[in-house]
């Protein structure tokens, strides 16, 4: 704008305004110089019009972007006011939930040492006994020893709690008597049951697995001697493991310490103790060929006009002879069978006698 003034205010050379004694410069030349000068002006005057305009645009982004920093100063601050609020809050719930704990755990550390030691003590011992009695009882292989191992966790829990109490109370504290009592009682009630229990369980489980074992016996003798000689009957009595180890055993597992006793009674005619052994050597043939250890066998068979019997305790009995048992048959004949009988009658007579006279 300035240098558009600055061109309207430009004098217009004349002839008329030159001095005397210059030489005049020609009209054409004058307008010619007018026109360049015009000219320059004009692209003066765009220029500081467009510098000008950008000046202007910068300065309404700089605007914008100040506008738009101070908003979101403001945003800042609001949300960190908010927060701010909300830290403030969450501090004073936090600080009360503290006071309120610590409230309720003096409350109940005053109820604890109003009750006295021993009243807490029994209320976990109950819950502690009723836990593991459960557990022993839905397992399917119980062992009711455990509440007699674990029981001295109860005296621990006594222990603890009379510590509590000393450091709560610095020495002023009381003893609740019949907590005391009631958990002794608990504790040696449950033990001496569970040992019952374990007892009990241990000869059923026994009695139960003899059984077993014995039936299973039975049925391979059948299997493997009904042909080997004539047998009335087979009666099978089975100990497993007298000290109570290994109770849960099966016939191919039986060991030395298992005791296995085994009556045969056959229903054949004998007439000497010779052929009454051949038979028995047979049974002790085939059990040594089935692989069951047998610790004692007992033969025995009864006729009309005689009776034999056969002992064979032990492992080296049973690999005695056919002569060398034969030689230990006991046999009566009938005739004998009756002398004894009338000995044995008068045996007792005398024995009666002798002691009324006594």
């Amino acid at each position: 704008m300035e240098n558009e003034n600055n061109i309207e205010q430009t004098p217009v050379i004349t002839e008329s305004t030159i001095p005397a004694g210059e030489t005049a410069v020609p009209t054409a030349e004058l307008s010619a110089n007018h026109s360049a000068v015009q000219q320059s002006s004009a692209v003066m005057t765009e220029e500081a019009r467009a510098y000008a305009e950008q000046t202007a645009a910068v300065e309404r982004m700089q605007a914008e972007l100040d506008e738009q920093n101070r908003r979101m100063d403001e945003q800042n601050k609001k949300l960190l006011d908010a927060l701010d609020e909300v830290l403030e809050k969450r501090t004073q719930e936090m600080r009360e939930r503290q006071k309120n704990s610590r409230n309720k755990a003096e409350r109940v550390a005053a109820t604890i040492v109003k009750k006295g030691v021993g009243f807490v003590s029994l209320g976990l011992i109950m819950i502690f006994l009723g836990i593991v009695m459960i557990v022993c009882l839905f397992s399917p292989a119980p062992d009711f020893m455990i509440p007699l191992k674990l029981s001295p966790i109860c005296a621990v829990l006594i222990g603890v709690e009379l510590l509590m109490n000393q450091l709560m109370t610095r020495g002023h504290f009381r003893i609740n008597i019949p907590s005391l009592v009631i958990s002794a009682l608990l504790v040696v009630g449950c033990c001496f049951m569970c040992v019952k229990l374990s007892g009990t369980y241990k000869e059923d489980k026994q009695e139960y697995n003899n059984r077993t074992i014995a039936a299973d016996i039975y049925d391979r003798s059948y299997k493997e001697l009904r042909y080997v000689a004539e047998i009335a009957d087979i009666t099978v009595e089975v100990d497993l493991n007298p000290d109570g180890s290994g109770q849960a055993k099966g016939v191919d597992a039986l060991s030395t310490d298992d005791n296995v006793n085994i009556t045969v009674e056959f229903a054949g005619a004998y007439n000497s103790p010779k052929a009454f052994a051949a038979d028995c050597k047979k049974i002790l043939d085939g059990y040594r060929i089935m692989g069951i250890n047998v610790t004692n066998f007992y033969f025995k068979n009864s006729g009309e006009f005689h009776s034999f019997n056969l002992a064979v305790e032990g492992r080296y009995a049973q690999d005695q002879s056919e002569s060398k048992l034969a030689e230990e048959v006991n046999y009566v004949y009938l005739d004998d069978a009756d002398y004894l009988e009338d000995l044995e009658d008068y045996t007792e007579e005398t024995k009666e006698t002798s002691q009324a006279e006594t």
